[in-house]
């Protein structure tokens, strides 16, 4: 019998392998799982294993790979979300959880002059999200960084990638969820609860970044942030 539960290790290519401390913990005392039975592991790059366990130690859980194929769960378009962290730092956890079931390609925590956190736990950030990834049995596990908005809005310069930033203008009415987009990277800007400075906005103009709406309400951080994925994840048709 294979059990439909996903585990997380970030290298399949090895016939053998051990799980870490907390997946193993999670397999044999959480899950109660034994030698013999058979699981499902990730890398969170895309590929998926079928595996037998040969030593049901709750502390390096080993387990032998019996076939590794690629998942075929990618959308048609990869979307990198650029968000300033919230102040309430459940708030931006909550976020990562849900954009990992969601299907967003990377997360990048932009410091921006208005930020009321300048520093995220990203080790804490990526628990959360191998726990989601296993959760939705996603075979891609998002990389997270953090970064000023200066270097960011940078980093795609001369890039065949569609760039927006949203924020509180009443004149825009460009909306995210009509943008047909041109290119199957997409970037995506979502600023603090107060809002990029104009100066900010002014340098994402200069680097071709598109002014957008997301909806026609104000959104907190967080919600916008989900907003963008998912009005990205219904034009890849993967939810």
């Amino acid at each position: 019998m294979i059990f439909n539960q996903y585990f997380y290790h970030p290298d399949l290519s090895q016939t053998v392998v051990t799980l870490s401390a907390e997946e193993s913990e999670h397999c044999v005392r959480a899950l109660r799982h034994r030698a013999g039975d058979q699981v499902l592991l990730t890398d969170g790059r895309g590929s998926v294993a079928t595996a037998v366990i040969i030593a049901d130690n709750p502390k390096a859980c080993m387990v032998e790979l019996t076939e590794v194929r690629e998942a075929n769960d990618k959308g048609k378009f990869r979307l990198h979300l650029a968000v300033a962290p919230t102040k309430n730092a459940d708030r931006i956890e909550w976020l990562v959880e849900k954009c990992v079931e969601v299907g967003v390609e990377s997360v990048s925590f932009i410091i921006c002059e208005h930020s009321e956190r300048k520093r995220v736990n990203l080790d804490r950030l990526n628990r959360i999200a191998i726990s989601a990834l296993k959760q939705c049995q996603t075979s891609w596990l998002p990389p997270m960084e953090e970064i000023v908005f200066e270097d960011f809005v940078r980093k795609f310069q001369g890039q065949k990638v569609d760039k927006y930033i949203a924020w509180c203008d009443d004149e825009n009415t460009r909306q995210l969820a009509d943008e047909v987009f041109k290119h199957e990277d997409i970037v995506l800007l979502i600023g603090p609860e107060g809002d990029f400075s104009p100066a900010e906005i002014q340098m994402a103009r200069e680097y071709n970044y598109l002014e957008i709406k997301l909806g026609h309400r104000r959104l907190r951080t967080e919600t916008a942030g989900l907003y963008g994925c998912m009005a990205v994840a219904f034009k890849s048709q993967i939810i």
